[in-house]
């Protein structure tokens, strides 16, 4: 609780920070709006005078004055150079008020960045990047383990439990002290991570718990004094009471804050669906390659049964037959028996049908006997 508290503090004292910044940046916003407009009436002022002097230049040629024109044009001349160095002051100045204004900007940026919520929805954006890119659902599983530690706050320790037919497993840990409790909750047939496999949260704020009294504090001795176990949700995946659970674990009891537990849950439902996306590329994956060893053993087959055709004068169907005996006599299935005969040419004869049961040919020589 203490932590809580001096995390409170902290929390308090930063969003003070950026509440004092953000109110600094909006005067000085305010202050460089009025000197924008100060400049532009001074601008207007400058333009107004250097008409008024052109006009009084010609209204003098017009008059031929000579004998002052000298001084009044050295005057005039004069006001102008000061006038042209005041506009460059106005404009260095402008120059240094937009640079402030980016430097606020960047600033603004910088705090935006390191505020919670920000750092959140990178880091998650990290995480599901990180999850979706895995190769295979065992990969994914151990990336769902080691985003927990990463991610939330207090876990020490993580894995992933998944049940099958009825049967828990560790599918990941990120330390073998986790494996350890779990295996603690399977011998004892309770706990958290056994129960969040149904439910969507399971918060176990120390151990023993009167939830689990078989259990008791057998966690404990593994370095788990709390637990925050979260349901994998993938209903696509989990089938006939299939389902899975991600199992965090604190060093401390009650290890996991309110908010703790609510990222736990986002990460999970980040979780289950990369698992879920994982098992349906595997499947999808399983699929081709069984397509694909179809068409390979269909193609060999038929170079198979071209060759009887040719060699014993048997039809399609015979061929196909003959091939199917020699599968059943050698106890081999048809297509290893049928790459033997393509790779090899050799074929046991008795295996092809007899020439008396009227499903192939007679045999040439009998042929030409019948004829004569």
């Amino acid at each position: 609780m203490a932590s809580e508290s001096v995390e409170d503090e902290r929390q308090w004292a930063a969003e003070k920070r950026d509440f004092v910044a953000d109110r600094r940046d909006e005067l000085a916003a305010e202050r460089d709006a009025v000197a924008d407009a100060r400049d532009a009436i001074a601008d207007a002022r400058q333009a107004r005078l250097d008409e008024l002097e052109r006009q009084l230049d010609a209204r003098a040629v017009e008059l031929g004055s000579t004998g002052d024109s000298v001084e009044s044009a050295a005057s005039r001349l004069a006001d102008r150079v000061g006038r042209a160095r005041a506009l460059e002051d106005r404009e260095e100045m402008a120059t240094s008020r937009d640079a402030a204004e980016v430097d606020r900007d960047e600033a603004a940026e910088r705090r935006h960045a390191a505020t919670p919520t920000t750092k959140l929805a990178a880091a998650f954006a990290e995480v599901a990047e990180h999850l979706y890119a895995a190769d295979s659902f065992d990969e994914v599983m151990s990336r769902i383990a080691q985003a927990a530690v990463s991610t939330i706050a207090g876990c020490q320790m993580a894995s992933v439990t998944l049940r099958e037919s009825g049967a828990f497993q560790t599918a990941a840990t990120t330390a073998s002290a986790a494996t350890a409790v779990d295996d603690a909750q399977y011998a004892a047939h309770e706990g958290p991570c056994l129960d969040a496999v149904d439910e969507a949260i399971v918060y176990a704020r120390a151990f023993p718990d009167t939830r689990w009294p078989t259990l008791a504090s057998r966690p404990v001795d593994h370095g788990a004094e709390s637990a925050a176990s979260y349901r994998l949700a993938a209903p696509r995946l989990w089938t006939d009471g299939a389902g899975g659970s991600l199992n965090t674990y604190g060093a401390e009891p009650d290890a996991f804050s309110d908010d703790a537990r609510d990222i736990g849950l986002i990460l999970a439902a980040h979780a289950g669906l990369a698992a879920g996306a994982a098992h349906e590329r595997r499947d999808l994956e399983d699929l081709a390659e069984g397509l694909n060893q179809a068409l390979v053993s269909r193609d060999v087959i038929g170079q198979a049964k071209g060759i009887l055709m040719e060699r014993l004068k048997l039809t399609p169907e015979d061929a196909f037959d003959a091939l199917r005996r020699a599968s059943q006599r050698l106890n081999e299935k048809l297509r290893s028996v049928a790459v033997t005969v393509a790779q090899t040419g050799e074929f046991d004869s008795s295996d092809a049908p007899r020439a008396d049961s009227g499903a192939t040919r007679p045999p040439a020589r009998a042929r030409d006997a019948g004829g004569a």
